[in-house]
């Protein structure tokens, strides 16, 4: 997935818009992405660490690794 930059733009923008709300529904993920919430947040997190897109603040990446850690961890 790292070669797809503009996927990755809509992948951090839909968790920009969703991680304080616990990340988004599965059903809108699955229907926007074509994946399932376990795929999605697997790339999120690998999008966001070690290097994540600038200019976003190191305080809500840390956020929104959260919330992909924490959505992983439920989709089990």
């Amino acid at each position: 997935m790292t070669g797809d930059t503009a996927k990755v733009n809509r992948m951090v923008t839909f968790a920009l818009r969703w991680f304080p709300h616990g990340g988004g529904p599965a059903e809108e993920i699955i229907a926007v992405f074509g994946m399932d919430t376990g795929e999605f947040f697997r790339c999120l997190h690998a999008q966001l660490h070690p290097n994540p897109p600038t200019p976003l603040r190191p305080t809500i990446v840390e956020k929104m690794k959260a919330v992909a850690r924490r959505r992983l961890w439920l989709a089990g």
